[in-house]
């Protein structure tokens, strides 16, 4: 695919470049980063290297943190961390990490100070000469982004996946060269904190109830997500999951081109599954039987990272190669064993109700482990999984509304660890069936992360596997 193709499938100016910044009016910019995690690691050392007056504040402290804020003043930059200095709430703009949320009391006084709050996201938009396909959604975003990536590297593009994704943005775009494309993962919590920032692409995978802890209410997190394609023009293409009413409701209002598509049918002007059959514009992508995602999950994250990549310039042969070779994620529907005729399933990135109930699609005889940090969502929708949920293991903070979620319906049992909770659920497991920790909430409770959580899952499967009696 040359770079004529690209642009007259997308059209107009190639990456939405006007107004962006060289990068060298940074210097001497008065610049606050608030959070000391890997985008605000990134965020500091990209403005320390274009002069920019950089401070650093951070209301925690670990030996990562103090590693990076060690490497940071050998930088010239000033840190403040187990704790947010509201002395150096002095700044000319502050980049904020997404993990803040906006009734912090450091972002109270920012806002007393009328200082300008922008996110990792912004900043290196600003700062990016390359192209950038975005993807947002309660569930599936790190799936999507990932096979997007794939599929743009397919087609001979220089393609990286950043973003919420793990690698932070700020640094993929120092990476990537002019002519090539980002596939960012977008979280709400970055989305609040753009001003400018324009993918050429946009992808909508669904809207469910999630962190209301954070954003207040279930219609500001909408709000939230509806910003990805704030800034897009009718140059650009808004992919959209047309099997979602809130998604759908978010592109009534958006200036670009509306590109639905379907995890079960073919949309008029999009892309979809007929019957076993991914069909673009009367074409033929890819049948199922090449698709390694389980599930109706599966088959959604495959039309939406295939619609933006087709809708970019991507050919249809490089799409189907980029799924065929495509390794499945971990702690997404991560099948860690099979015993006794049960799979053990670790879905650990599942923290919502929405996610858990696509994980039960396409299962029998589930022994569901859930549970954690709830950030403030309501758990009955829980009880939309039964069946084929058949007993539920609650374990963590929540484990209290999971039992609720699930009264009258099927038996509950709390556990205070992994290793009990995946104890119990193995013994109440029937052969045929599967043990799924697919938790509905956050892992904070008790975990770093949910790779963490996943991890203690799976040594856990093992530890209860290998001192069952040989032949079981």
């Amino acid at each position: 695919m040359n770079e004529r193709e690209r642009v007259g499938r997308v059209g107009g100016e190639k990456g939405g470049r006007t107004g962006r910044t060289s990068g060298g009016e940074w210097s001497g910019r008065r610049v606050l980063v608030v959070g000391l995690g890997a985008s605000g690691f990134a965020a500091a050392r990209a403005l320390a290297s274009l002069d920019a007056k950089v401070k650093v504040t951070e209301g925690a402290t670990s030996e990562v943190i103090e590693e990076r804020a060690r490497r940071l003043r050998l930088e010239g930059v000033e840190v403040t961390t187990a704790g947010h200095d509201t002395e150096v709430v002095d700044a000319d703009v502050a980049v904020v990490s997404p993990g803040i949320p906006p009734h912090a009391t450091v972002m109270t006084h920012l806002a007393s100070a009328g200082i300008e709050v922008i996110s990792e996201v912004e900043l290196a938009f600003a700062l990016a000469r390359c192209d950038f396909v975005a993807v947002t959604g309660t569930n599936g975003k790190t799936t999507t982004t990932s096979l997007l990536a794939s599929m743009l590297s397919e087609s001979g593009l220089h393609a990286l996946a950043a973003g919420n994704i793990g690698l932070p943005l700020i640094d993929a775009v120092f990476e990537v060269p002019d002519d090539g494309v980002v596939a960012v993962e977008v979280s709400s919590f970055q989305l609040a904190g753009i001003r400018e920032f324009r993918p050429r692409v946009a992808v909508l995978l669904n809207i469910a109830e999630d962190h209301t802890d954070w954003h207040g209410s279930f219609d500001n997190y909408i709000a939230s997500k509806a910003r990805i394609a704030i800034n897009q023009s009718s140059d650009d293409v808004f992919v959209v999951n047309s099997d979602d009413d809130a998604a759908m409701s978010v592109s009534e209002g958006v200036a670009s081109r509306v590109v639905p598509f379907s995890g079960s049918s073919v949309p008029d002007n999009g892309l979809g599954w007929d019957g076993d059959g991914l069909v673009w514009r009367g074409r033929e992508v890819l049948t199922a039987d090449r698709v390694p995602l389980a599930g109706a999950a599966g088959r959604e994250d495959v039309a939406a990272a295939a619609g933006a990549a087709l809708e970019y310039g991507v050919d249809v042969d490089a799409v189907r190669r980029a799924v065929e070779s495509f390794q499945p994620l971990r702690h997404r529907l991560e099948v860690v064993a099979r015993a006794g005729g049960v799979t053990y399933i670790n879905d650990s990135k599942a923290t919502n109700p929405h996610a858990t109930l696509a994980a039960t699609k396409g299962l029998r005889d589930v022994v569901l482990i859930a549970g954690g940090r709830a950030k403030g969502i309501d758990l009955s929708a829980l009880r939309a999984t039964v069946p084929p949920v058949v007993a539920v293991v609650a374990l963590g903070e929540a484990s209290n509304e999971v039992a609720r979620a699930f009264v009258g319906l099927v038996e509950v049992t709390a556990v205070g660890s992994m290793h009990e909770a995946v104890g119990v659920a193995s013994a109440k497991a029937i052969p045929g069936g599967s043990v799924l920790l697919s938790p509905a909430c956050a892992s904070l409770d008790m975990y770093e992360s949910y790779a963490q959580r996943g991890e203690a899952f799976s040594r856990a499967v093992r530890a209860i596997l290998s001192e069952q009696p040989e032949g079981e």
